[in-house]
């Protein structure tokens, strides 16, 4: 979403887009407060009202000590939600006592965990789809949905997750989830539900799945999304195909993926991946504003009067030579390593579109990113965007902005 924000220019860059106004003799700049407080008016977010999401339970095949890194991420959209998370351990003997450390850490920050160790099925595929039967063991008579993951997916709202769900009758097979971003992906992988995105089935498609199991566990593949894939087109009749929710984002990209989270996205992700692994961003502490904001306020563009544009939670960017076609996605990101742009564009067209030419950072564009956030009480989110000392400037710069719920 484009909104105008045409106090931009008057009470943040003519302080901060420049160099330094003062220093206090230790090397650190001091910039004079914001006079004024600007009210934004943000869409009502409904999943905000309701956090019981109760019905949809989620599973995952992993390490003891990654679940363990994982939690506090987690933590940002799973506690107290009424989901529970399965956990297949692909560890080959776990001890009990560091599963109970685990447990305990998790209990803390209100998220519903189950652990299952089970040595017959340590490669990847095998814990991944092996969590068929487990699921269907942990399976309550509220259980609508089912939701296969990595310990790297990340959603911003499990409540938007069952919102996206709700056109599709949960009493008959459903197989729903998001491709890759890459051709390559799809012709090497073929058409399936990408994991880190996230596998969305229905109950009695996985009764099917957990009744054949034993069958379709020892088929050789690569990856458990593909023989969820294989087991579902061989055992369903009529054939269950893939259902795509386009908000469901794999993203199969290296290097710097600024042009994509500074997209002007149509609407809020309903996942994110490999946010931590093929590209870093600390998504985590960007999705902290929404307890403020809500949900549909992540990654929202706001435009400003000096050729600036804000986005929340990524980045402030300043373009000198005026605004590019902000329209298109910035070619910033590429398909896998080695691969040159624009060549590689086409690797990305079907989910991307067309590319734009990435900009010079420094001449074209002057990037401050965001790099953590804090909460200050109860009713603000301090937000940190750093342009790091570079070429005529032998300093950091740091815009701080605050979100606060009005009192009005």
């Amino acid at each position: 979403m484009e909104l105008d924000w045409s106090f931009f220019n008057a009470t943040v860059a003519d302080r901060v887009f420049v160099n330094p106004p003062f220093n206090n003799g230790e090397n650190q700049a001091v910039f004079p407060l914001c006079q004024q407080t600007h009210i934004i008016q943000v869409p009502l977010d409904g999943s905000a009202l309701s956090t019981d999401t109760g019905t949809l339970l989620l599973g995952t095949a992993t390490f003891l000590t990654r679940l363990n890194e994982s939690l506090p991420e987690m933590a940002h959209w799973l506690t107290n939600t009424g989901t529970k998370l399965l956990v297949v351990l692909r560890d080959q003997s776990p001890k009990e006592e560091e599963m109970r450390v685990v447990i305990n850490r998790a209990e803390d920050l209100g998220i519903a965990v189950f652990l299952v160790s089970d040595s017959s099925m340590t490669g990847e595929a095998e814990s991944n789809f092996g969590l068929a039967k487990h699921l269907y063991t942990h399976l309550h008579y509220s259980t609508r949905w089912i939701g296969v993951i990595d310990d790297d997916t990340f959603f911003p709202s499990l409540h938007r997750i069952l919102e996206a769900l709700t056109p599709y009758d949960p009493t008959i097979p459903w197989y729903i989830g998001g491709l890759t971003e890459r051709h390559l992906g799809i012709s090497t992988e073929g058409f399936k539900a990408w994991g880190g995105a996230g596998i969305f089935l229905s109950v009695p498609l996985l009764n099917l799945l957990a009744e054949n199991h034993d069958t379709y566990i020892s088929m050789s593949r690569t990856w458990g999304d593909e023989l969820w894939r294989d087991c579902i087109f061989n055992i369903t009749s009529p054939t269950v195909h893939l259902t795509r929710l386009e908000e469901l984002h794999q993203l199969d990209m290296f290097g710097d993926l600024s042009g994509w989270y500074e997209s002007g996205m149509a609407t809020t992700p309903l996942s994110l991946h490999h946010w931590k692994s093929w590209h870093y961003f600390n998504v985590p502490s960007a999705h902290l504003v929404t307890n403020i904001t809500g949900v549909d306020a992540l990654f929202q563009r706001y435009n400003a009067t000096d050729n600036a544009v804000f986005t929340n939670g990524y980045s402030i960017v300043q373009y000198p030579n005026g605004l590019p076609d902000m329209g298109l996605v910035e070619g910033t990101m590429f398909p896998h390593p080695g691969a040159k742009m624009p060549d590689a564009a086409g690797e990305l067209q079907d989910s991307l579109g067309k590319l734009r030419p990435a900009l010079e950072e420094g001449r074209e564009k002057i990037s401050w990113r965001f790099v953590t956030a804090v909460s200050m009480g109860s009713a603000c989110v301090r937000q940190f965007y750093v342009r790091g000392a570079s070429a005529g400037q032998s300093v950091d710069s740091v815009i701080e902005v605050d979100w606060c719920r009005s009192s009005r």
